[in-house]
């Protein structure tokens, strides 16, 4: 963080959230939410995030899900809400 308290974004920052825009873009979708975020994370497989979720889960699996979600009828453009299985 620099003195001034600001802190630096990355080219990797500015990659994901680039292909993030690609994503949104290319489900022809009009906004980029957490969603399409979270496919471009996906996307970029030497990032460390998915590395360790990739030991975890299968990624591809986790991505058509999520993709299967987007173009289902039930997949309101930003607001759709899944309930945890376990939430009360």
């Amino acid at each position: 963080m620099s003195e001034s308290g600001v802190l630096t974004h990355t080219p990797r920052y500015h990659q994901v959230l680039r292909a993030s825009e690609e994503v949104a873009r290319g489900l022809s979708h009009s906004y980029v939410g957490v969603e399409h975020l979270f496919l471009a994370m996906l996307h970029d497989r030497r990032a460390v995030p998915t590395q360790v979720l990739g030991a975890m889960v299968d990624l591809d699996a986790v991505e058509s899900a999520l993709l299967t979600l987007m173009n289902s009828g039930s997949y309101k453009t930003g607001t759709t809400n899944i309930a945890h299985p376990d939430a009360t």
